[in-house]
């Protein structure tokens, strides 16, 4: 009886804790943050490609419901474009030149819901390929260049989908 017990107990413990918690500093009490992920990355011929003929590369992120992910990425060889995707898989955030910028994109997103986001890294036009570094955090605070990303409202996604599908037609 005691061994079951302590099977239990364990299984209890292991059960309720939840390690997606960030660490916590032991002189401040606050959460360490995670540090930035930074993937190197290209698109090439033989990729996955969206329906309008970009190469594409897809990452999950795990974040929780009001979290915010910060994604930017950086590229020499073509024009950088991203898709940010919620875990139902609707579009959030899409950023093609920060600052008409056109070797860098970046997004700040405040997730809505918790579970896995994508990160869709792509090109501006058809057919471009080469390397890039894709860098993002998830983070507890507002960043404070939050206002730098592009928000897309339903109108947005359904207006950018239409012209697609026009231009596919």
């Amino acid at each position: 009886m005691l061994r079951f017990a302590l099977a239990l107990s364990l299984l209890l413990m292991v059960g309720c804790s939840d390690s997606s918690d960030s660490a916590i500093d032991a002189a401040t009490g606050l959460p360490v943050a995670d540090p930035p992920t930074e993937v190197q990355g290209s698109l090439a011929d033989g990729d996955e490609t969206l329906q309008s003929g970009e190469y594409m590369d897809a990452y999950e992120v795990m974040v929780r419901e009001g979290q915010w992910l910060r994604a930017e990425v950086l590229s020499g060889d073509f024009d950088p474009y991203f898709i940010i995707l919620d875990p139902t898989g609707d579009q959030t955030d899409v950023d093609d030149s920060s600052a008409g910028n056109r070797s860098m994109t970046k997004s700040i997103t405040q997730a809505e819901e918790g579970g896995e986001w994508r990160v869709v890294v792509t090109s501006y036009e058809p057919g471009e390929s080469g390397d890039y570094t894709l860098t993002y955090e998830v983070l507890d605070e507002r960043p404070e260049d939050a206002d730098e990303g592009q928000q897309v409202t339903p109108d947005d996604a359904e207006a950018s989908e239409e012209a697609s599908e026009a231009a596919d037609a």
